[in-house]
Parts: structure tokens; sequence; C-alpha cells
């Protein structure tokens, strides 16, 4: 019988239809099983928890299926410990059953840390010294002198405190900068729509004291935004206590009140002299 023959024979045929029938079984053997091992079609959306407590989590039915580890703790003042302040993967992210769930935390403790050194430096330098260490701007204590907005002191609850010195952080440091008696003035910094650490330090840059903040609803480290600040001047004094105003950015009307904030005319400082304190002691 020739190769041709064979080939078009019962035999050829039948065996060849047993191999295609053998291999297409084995094919959607190993489709199923590649299914289930990816769990293909249990997708979940990933919820979201940032501003929710650790403890509340726990009780979330659609967080049952997952894994939460706690990358970092952050202590922020004012804020309730075991806040969720970030989260990977975000919220509406695609995940499969089982995922971890990475976290970072707020803490209820500030953990000790050597104060920075942030004398014969300019206050922007000193404010970025002090905020890279997790320490804060209590406020600023103005010396005429012959220098202009250099850091000459730094004080912990009224007393000097020394480069080195432990210190938890998140306590309030105040500066005393030195300036001439000509340049008092400094332009307002734009802190809408900034969250609160944001606005903060924008302001201290300025040389600018924090005065009371208020918040519209529950106040949240990652969506409370400011909506409007006082004094809505262009042009202020040194030293002068910023009133600011925050909102949760999710709200219906977050960017309606700003949108007012912002169509509103700044009033010109004139009187840049009305409410520098002057202190003689370093």
């Amino acid at each position: 019988m020739s190769l041709f023959d064979f080939l078009k024979s019962k035999v050829f045929l039948k065996n060849l239809g047993l191999i295609a029938a053998v291999f297409l079984v084995v094919l959607i053997i190993a489709f199923i099983c590649l299914n289930f091992y990816t769990r293909h079609g249990s997708e979940y959306v990933m919820p979201e928890i940032e501003g929710s407590l650790m403890e509340e989590i726990e009780d979330m039915e659609e967080m049952d299926d997952f894994e939460v580890i706690v990358l970092d703790s952050i202590y922020t003042p004012g804020e309730h410990a075991g806040k969720i302040i970030s989260q990977d993967p975000k919220a509406g992210s695609k995940i499969k059953k089982g995922r971890k769930i990475y976290v970072v935390i707020t803490s209820s403790i500030g953990e000790n840390i050597p104060m920075p050194n942030c004398k014969d430096q300019s206050v922007r330098s000193a404010v970025n010294q002090l905020t890279n260490a997790g320490l804060r701007v209590g406020k600023f204590i103005f010396n005429i002198g012959d220098f202009n907005s250099v850091v000459v002191g730094q004080r912990y609850k009224g007393n000097p405190i020394e480069e080195g010195s432990q210190i938890q952080r998140g306590e309030e440091i105040d500066l005393v900068v030195e300036m001439n008696q000509e340049k008092y003035s400094t332009t307002m910094p734009n802190i809408i729509g900034l969250t609160e650490p944001e606005a903060e330090k924008k302001l201290w840059e300025a040389a600018l004291n924090i005065g009371k903040k208020n918040f519209e609803g529950k106040k949240d480290i990652i969506h409370s935004r400011v909506v409007s600040f006082s004094p809505n001047s262009s042009s202020v004094t040194k030293g002068t206590t910023v009133s600011i105003e925050f909102m949760n950015d999710t709200k219906p009307n977050y960017n309606d009140k700003v949108k007012r904030f912002k169509m509103s005319e700044p009033i010109v400082e004139d009187t840049i002299n009305q409410i520098i304190e002057i202190n003689d002691e370093l």
C-alpha cells in the first residue's frame, strides 16, 4: 500500500480523529484549570477605605476576602489613631480574591527624633527642616535687626531648644526671625484646594501664623481642602494670623464654594505694621 493510499484509509482517518479529540479534551481541561487558578470571573472592585479606621474595616463585609497589611504609621496631630490615610490598590481597582491591601495609617504617639537646626537659615529653609522632620511651626516671633527673614532662634514651649535635642514628632517649634524695618510685607500664598498639611506649609514658608481652622463636616486628612481663608488680601504683614475654612472635596457644593471664593476681590493690605509681634529676646 502506498503512502497516499494509507493517508486515505479509514484506519488512518479514525486514528487522526481520535488524536484530534484527545487534543481538544486536553485543551479544554487546561483552560478550565487556568481559569480556576487565576480565579477568572471572580474579580472584585476595591472599596474606598481611605478615611476609615482600622477597626471599622474589620466589620466591612466587602473586605472579608482581602488581607490588609499596614506599611507605615504616621503621627498626625488631631487625628484619631488607626485612620487609613492611603491605600494600594486605589478604590475602584479590579482585584482578585485574597489580594493583599497595603495601607498607611495615623499613629497616636510621635516617636522621639533629634531636633534639627533652623538657626541662621531663611524662613523657607527652616520650615522645610521642621516639616521634613515631622515637626510643626508654633508661631513666628519677630525681632528688628540688620538681617531680613533670617531665623535666629528656635524655641520649644517658650524655651530655647538646641540642635540634636530629643523631641517628639508632631510637636510645635516657635521660630524667632530677624527682620529689617522695611520688609515686613509678603504676598499672600494661594492655598485654595490644598489639604491641611499643604496649606500650613505654604503659610509657614511665607512667615504667616495659623489661626482658627474650621472643618465643614468630618475632618479628613485626605479630602478636607481649603475653600476660604481670612484675611483675603493680596499683600499681608509677616506674622499675620490666617484663619482657614476646610470642606470635604467629595461634597456636592465643594466646587461652588471654591468658585465663589476665587471670584471675591482680594483686599490690598496697606497697614503693614499693625500686627507685628516684636520681641527683643532671642
